[in-house]
């Protein structure tokens, strides 16, 4: 295996650009036309359809792992000054992690998150 790509579906592939290459930081790897295909920082990458696949939105987590708080912080006040933010970075003692979500202009549930 070469690469791993994850496909979301979204209705609006101009938001899923600005969220994904202006607030985060992705570079566009690919413009299918219908779909959109990001580099995640060399780690795989990440898609985004108008037509594929069929799941709903509210049935998946996409989940970026840092390797510290201090990172997860850093994101969270990058993303708060956006007002894109909901509840502060908080420790998960059930899975020993430092992490916190938002929803993204698609509507997809993100988590930032470092293991403890």
């Amino acid at each position: 295996m070469n690469d791993i790509i994850h496909f979301y579906r979204v209705s609006n592939l101009q938001v899923v650009r600005d969220f994904y290459e202006k607030v985060l930081g992705f570079s566009l790897f690919k413009d299918q036309t219908k779909c959109l295909i990001y580099d995640v920082h060399g780690l795989g990458k990440i898609g985004f359809c108008t037509h594929h696949p069929k799941v709903p939105n509210d049935s998946t987590c996409i989940t970026f792992v840092y390797q510290s708080e201090s990172e997860v912080d850093a994101i969270y006040h990058q993303l708060q000054r956006l007002k894109l933010t909901t509840d502060a970075p908080s420790i998960n003692p059930a899975f020993n992690i430092y992490h916190f979500f938002i929803k993204d202009p698609a509507g997809l549930t993100l988590e930032f998150q470092t293991f403890l």
